[in-house]
């Protein structure tokens, strides 16, 4: 059997958007191709899937732990990861996993099926690419422990997106912003049309409100597909995303309770339980005699930052900010910087590890801000406990990667993290 050092090889042997953006090529060939040698294994189970800018992951998290605590056999497929790679495929019924989830897929089974995947794709009739093996490997999965539902979100867009060979139950669309310009458009019609590329003919779509542009966009695809429309409206327009992103996982589990039908119990504890790291999330860790709280937000767009300042400005009125910072440079990090440097004390910018990473002279240009600077991220927490005082809250935003590697020396000497 293919060890999982072995299977994390060859993945990174696999071009990959989320390191190298540039030499990547969008399209449905690929995948459609290795699934069919699969013996299309897409086919074999009921999905959910969801688009959208920001919150896909959530309430792909919300619905699923529903569904879990009402005793479905349900699958989650969900990226990036923050600390394994196989966090991004989970399943209702394994709870003995170690690290951030307890119901993630295990390492030797995962080696298994992308010993598998490598397998049909060494036959020389074309290369894969890194999310296409996992988007195959995470159907292979599920199709063989024959689910009941899968939840299955997009890596980046929709229309060309690798998970975009299903024929779901339910599409999803979460809330739309400005994010993946370069990949999905400069304006938001433009981002909007790629990201309503999961609607199928006839199928049924439920969306978050939206801002009129893009509604606009999405009942026009709908019209086309001759696909039902509902949205999940908000009467204020006041809601928070994360307000936004319950209300859309309520609509969605009503929308297929004729199929999978829950209780109001399961909701309650379902949503209790959704813990979905690394997104506003607040910890507090003790070293030594001294105590910090944390906050580690992965949001790297400009809706993301928004939220952040409401958070920061309702829940943490009283602190001074110590920001940790470093974003990908295809981000709007200007914007960003705009958005939340203001509210912070202190700001020390520093790197992760993967090729996107802006540099930090970069981040100074591109922000204004000297700022301290610290060369990764365990050297930046180490200098933000040095200068913290009883009243600081040390927030570290910008980018997932960077909240992954925050996780994993915050929590360092627990083995999974290696």
């Amino acid at each position: 059997m293919l060890l999982y050092t072995n299977a994390i090889i060859y993945l990174k042997s696999l071009s990959n958007y989320e390191q190298d953006r540039e030499s990547y090529n969008f399209d449905l060939k690929g995948i459609t191709r290795l699934l069919r040698r699969l013996g299309n294994p897409q086919k074999r189970f009921l999905a959910i899937h969801i688009a959208g800018s920001n919150g896909k992951g959530a309430v792909g998290n919300l619905i699923y732990n529903v569904l879990r605590e009402a005793n479905y056999k349900v699958g989650f497929f969900s990226s990036p990861h923050l600390i394994s790679i196989t966090e991004r495929i989970r399943y209702s019924l394994i709870n003995f996993s170690k690290g951030l989830f307890k119901d993630t897929i295990s390492k030797r089974d995962f080696a298994d099926l992308i010993e598998r995947i490598a397998a049909v794709e060494n036959d020389g009739k074309g290369k894969i690419s890194f999310f296409e093996a996992l988007t195959a490997a995470a159907f292979l999965y599920f199709a063989e422990q024959e689910i009941d539902l899968a939840i299955v979100e997009t890596g980046m867009g929709g229309r060309l997106d690798a998970t975009n060979v299903l024929n779901p139950l339910l599409c999803v669309i979460t809330s739309i912003g400005f994010d993946h310009c370069k990949e999905l458009g400069n304006s938001l019609p433009e981002i909007a049309r790629e990201k309503a590329g999961i609607i199928k003919k006839g199928s049924l779509v439920v969306s978050t409100s939206q801002k009129e542009e893009i509604k606009n966009v999405i009942e026009k695809k709908c019209r086309e597909k001759k696909a039902e429309l509902f949205e999940v409206r908000d009467a204020t327009q006041q809601k928070s995303l994360h307000d936004k992103n319950i209300l859309l996982s309520l609509e969605v589990l009503e929308k297929i309770k004729d199929k999978f039908p829950v209780s109001q119990r399961a909701i309650k504890k379902g949503f209790k339980k959704a813990y979905w790291p690394g997104r506003l999330e607040l910890i507090s860790i003790t070293k030594g005699d001294d105590k910090y709280k944390i906050l580690l937000d992965g949001g790297h767009n400009i809706e993301a930052a928004n939220l952040l300042s409401e958070t920061i400005k309702n829940q943490f009125p009283l602190f001074k900010i110590t920001l940790v910072f470093s974003a990908c440079r295809d981000k709007d990090i200007e914007e960003i910087s705009r958005i939340i440097f203001p509210l912070c004390k202190m700001i020390i910018f520093t790197r992760f590890k993967n090729p996107r990473c802006e540099t930090i002279e970069w981040l100074k240009k591109r922000t204004g801000y000297k700022a301290e600077v610290a060369k990764n991220i365990k050297e930046a927490l180490n200098l933000a406990y040095k200068t913290a005082s009883n009243n600081t809250l040390i927030l570290v935003s910008g980018s997932l990667y960077l909240v992954g590697e925050a996780i994993k020396e915050i929590q360092i000497s627990d083995s999974y993290y290696c």
